[in-house]
């Protein structure tokens, strides 16, 4: 019994530290990305995508989520959303000031933030970025949503219906 408690007690205490984490920055280009999110003519992106609904937003993820075979076009990340909620840091001092702990959102993947080029954000499978993290999120948004380039905790989550009425338009949700 009493190994048990102690069992109970030290899985408790390590359970937040076991918690996935990612860095995050914010970009806006206006072109449909990776998951093939706009018209099939031209590489404009659907207007839904810098903001699906309340608190859901799509985002470039880095390679370990978005395939981590390597895939650069329709991965199979496209569509997966998840909950990134702020640790209220940021991953160095003079990258970005964090935002308010604890605050959350919803990202939908339509796109891929590649290691090439992005070195110091997005690593590679089974690597890590300049900062120690080995996933990343950069978020589809044309200002700050959850502060400036925080840290966050992760996870998958079920996506939102409008989410997921809107990922049917792209591309990549009609050839999976």
């Amino acid at each position: 019994m009493k190994a048990a408690y102690v069992l109970a007690t030290i899985t408790s205490a390590v359970s937040p530290a076991l918690a996935l984490q990612a860095t995050t920055t914010r970009y806006y280009d206006g072109l449909k990305g990776a998951c093939g999110c706009g018209d099939a003519t031209g590489n404009s992106a659907f207007s839904w995508q810098t903001n699906i609904a309340s608190g859901v937003y799509t985002a470039a993820a880095s390679q370990a989520l978005y395939d981590s075979a390597g895939i650069s076009w329709c991965g199979a990340g496209c569509g997966k959303c998840y909950q990134l909620t702020s640790t209220g840091s940021a991953p160095c001092s003079t990258c970005g000031t964090g935002g308010v702990a604890g605050q959350s959102i919803i990202v939908m993947v339509t796109n891929l933030c590649p290691n090439s080029g992005n070195e110091q954000w997005c690593p590679a499978v089974g690597g890590t970025n300049q900062y120690g993290y080995s996933y990343h999120f950069d978020i589809m948004a044309q200002s700050e949503v959850l502060g400036d380039n925080p840290v966050v905790d992760f996870e998958e989550v079920t996506c939102p219906g409008a989410a997921t009425s809107d990922y049917s338009q792209c591309q990549c949700a009609t050839s999976s």
